[in-house]
């Protein structure tokens, strides 16, 4: 089932798992290289095409995602 919500995530993006993959190595690099607003560029531009990037410690991964343009606002009240 993940596969296929992966896929769909994809087509939507317009990206192949390969695009995903090399933008998550970009970003790894990015923050080895404490380059963090870099790093958060690009989880932020997969974020918007649906693409959230899960951090562990044995790596980063990605999963489909509503895109951010389709996220409703979230509102605190105090």
């Amino acid at each position: 089932v993940l596969e296929q919500l992966k896929e769909k995530a994809l087509k939507r993006a317009g990206l192949k798992e390969e695009d995903v993959l090399q933008r998550v190595q970009e970003r790894t690099d990015a923050r080895k290289n404490k380059e963090y607003e870099r790093s958060d560029a690009i989880r932020k531009d997969l974020a918007k095409v649906g693409i959230a990037l899960m951090d562990s410690p044995e790596g980063t991964t990605w999963r489909p995602a509503i895109p951010l343009a389709l996220q409703e606002p979230v509102t605190t009240t105090p």
